[in-house]
């Protein structure tokens, strides 16, 4: 077991030298920053580095797919705005008119279909008589059943 001294020195050569509560300068920032960024940049490289060759044809593919859409995103934007102006420069269609013309074509329609109903009615009436005619045509005329003859008397 340690003496009681030695923890407090031990802890306190540890608390001292990692946690320090002084200012750092916009060097040491740096510093830690560029840091930071070799050992990303590294496990990056070694985790590229055993790719195979699908990912690497995944990724460029996403790439160029973002790249095509970043590119023509300019395009899209132009095109929408020419639209939104030529919508905003045309005339209004005048809503009774659009009534009218709806109005008008709904009727016409109203009697074709009322017209090809009663068509269609009377095809039918005419189809069925005909079927009917045929029926009776091709029956045999039913004959008078044969007389029976009388029962003769039983002797008793």
């Amino acid at each position: 077991m340690l003496p009681e001294g030695m923890k407090r020195e031990w802890g306190k050569i540890m608390t001292d030298e990692a946690y320090t509560e002084q200012p750092r300068g916009f060097g040491a920032k740096a510093k830690d920053l560029a840091s930071a960024a070799g050992e990303i940049c590294r496990s990056a490289l070694k985790e590229a580095m055993t790719w195979t060759a699908y990912q690497w044809t995944v990724l460029a593919l996403l790439t160029a797919t973002f790249l095509l859409v970043a590119l023509s995103y300019g395009g899209i934007r132009a095109e929408l705005a020419a639209l939104k102006q030529d919508q905003g420069s045309a005339p209004a269609p005048d809503l009774a008119a659009l009534r009218t013309d709806i109005n008008a074509k709904l009727s016409e329609m109203q009697s074709s279909l009322a017209q090809s109903m009663t068509d269609m009615k009377s095809g039918i009436s005419e189809s069925v008589a005909k079927m009917g005619a045929k029926i009776e045509r091709s029956q045999p005329k039913p004959t008078a059943p044969a007389p029976k003859p009388a029962p003769k008397p039983r002797p008793q």
